[in-house]
């Protein structure tokens, strides 16, 4: 049952993630080891001070009892962590015996699911861990192999894809799990030395965001999270990125935009932040409570704004009507209804002849006089 189901998590992971995963750009290695005399005991952790992919040895000179072992290989600076391991074997069929012993290698609770003709060519294996595995050097399986008694160069021992699925890969230990395929392998050779794939830092540079941030990836991962790439091995620091600011247009409006598309839309770059707003505004017609009109912006205006473009000649504003104002001594003034102190006589109303009437004062007598002062 555990089989089945550890075959039916291989199919549902055959497409490739748009993102690679953590195992991406691993290879699948070789190492060989004449002075090494198969064990099944001691097979999986014999390799355990190996650290260095460049360190492994590819020239097997033992006729008989050869010892093989199949690793996975990260670069230094990767952080791999992986739970499946998908691959399948290519070798000299016609000179190697690769079924004298063969064994798969794991931490506790780990598995495999071969097909039904492994070791041989045309199939593949599935070795699935217990737990996790976070070497960047670690061997997977390990086979004991004889080779024919003639001691002539050539026979060979490789990694290589699985014939039934297509491909080669590693399973990370992420929620869902990410699949990377595997394009690096290596090959083991009777009395010639033998070569391995082994992985390298990808290519990386500088890939810059709308909004003005930058990441040193690769150039596919910033195709896919809708970056620029700038270049290989540009830095981010310092930023090589456009960074996004205040855009003026001739009407006034403020936008967010990169220096090369506020051009490209008619406006003037500013930098900065839209709030408040840097750009400079528009003049029109302003005007006072006199009707007088200035040619000014509109935060500048100190009575009511026409609207911008609108020009002072001919003068746009409203004027008020004049007229008679009659004060209480009767005296008149031409002036607008708004500036007259006292009754103001109607529009267009003229002092001459005056229409204002003084005042009327009260009457009294020279008694009343005397007694109010009494």
């Amino acid at each position: 049952m555990r089989k089945v189901l550890l075959t039916l998590g291989i199919l549902a992971l055959v497409c490739t993630p748009a993102m690679a995963g953590r195992n991406a750009n691993g290879a699948m290695v070789v190492h060989t080891d004449d002075a090494y005399t198969y064990s099944a005991q001691t097979a999986c952790t014999y390799l355990d001070a190996l650290t260095d992919c460049e360190g492994l040895n590819t020239m097997v000179t033992r006729q008989t009892g050869a010892v093989v072992w199949c690793l996975a290989a990260f670069e230094a600076s990767a952080s791999p962590g992986v739970t499946v391991v998908y691959f399948g074997i290519d070798y000299d069929e016609v000179n190697l015996d690769v079924g004298v012993a063969y064994k798969f290698c794991g931490p506790a609770g780990s598995l495999e699911v071969p097909d039904d003709g492994w070791p041989y060519t045309g199939f593949g294996n599935s070795v699935a861990f217990g737990s996790a595995v976070y070497r960047n050097l670690f061997p997977f399986y390990v086979f004991k192999i004889d080779d024919y008694s003639g001691g002539v160069e050539g026979p060979y021992f490789g990694t290589a894809i699985n014939p039934t699925g297509g491909y080669a890969a590693y399973v990370d230990d992420s929620n869902p799990p990410l699949l990377d395929e595997c394009f690096k392998f290596g090959v083991a050779r009777w009395y010639v030395g033998g070569d391995n794939d082994c992985p390298v830092p990808p290519v990386q540079g500088a890939c810059c965001f709308p909004d003005g941030g930058c990441a040193f990836i690769t150039r596919e991962d910033c195709a896919a999270q809708g970056g620029v790439y700038q270049a290989d091995g540009v830095l981010c620091d310092p930023n090589p990125c456009p960074v996004p600011g205040a855009c003026c247009f001739e009407n006034g409006d403020c936008a967010v935009l990169l220096e090369a598309d506020c051009v490209a839309q008619g406006g003037q770059f500013y930098g900065g932040a839209c709030d408040p707003n840097p750009c400079p505004q528009p003049p029109g017609a302003c005007c006072d409570v006199d009707g007088n009109c200035t040619f000014v912006p509109a935060d500048e205006c100190a009575g009511e704004f026409l609207g911008v473009g609108i020009l002072c000649d001919p003068n746009p504003c409203p004027v008020d009507p004049e007229g008679a104002c009659c004060d209480e001594a009767g005296n008149c003034t031409i002036t607008t209804e708004a500036n007259c102190a006292g009754q103001w006589q109607g529009a267009d109303t003229v002092c001459d002849p005056n229409p204002c009437e003084p005042v009327a004062t009260e009457s009294t007598t020279w008694g009343q006089i005397k007694a109010n002062f009494r």
